[in-house]
């Protein structure tokens, strides 16, 4: 059963794998989770915002102020 899950709204995200487009995978109350800039980080926990919801599968970036922040190629940005 899928559980709700609302669009603004923070999770905590544990990253398990990498889609095809790059993105961190991982999932929250049954919603596969997209986290744009995880790729590099599976097996790792974050705190996310989800940007956009759909019927089984959501959308969310990192909401971390202090970590490190990937980009889609790989490189490494230190804020």
């Amino acid at each position: 059963m899928v559980g709700e899950l609302q669009q603004g709204e923070l999770y905590s995200v544990d990253i398990k794998g990498k889609s095809p487009r790059g993105e961190g995978i991982g999932s929250v109350n049954g919603y596969v989770v997209f986290v744009k800039n995880a790729k590099t980080r599976i097996g790792k926990a974050y705190r996310v915002k989800v940007t956009d919801v759909h019927r089984t599968f959501a959308y969310a970036e990192i909401v971390d102020e202090n970590s490190k922040y990937f980009i889609g190629n790989g490189s490494l940005i230190i804020r």
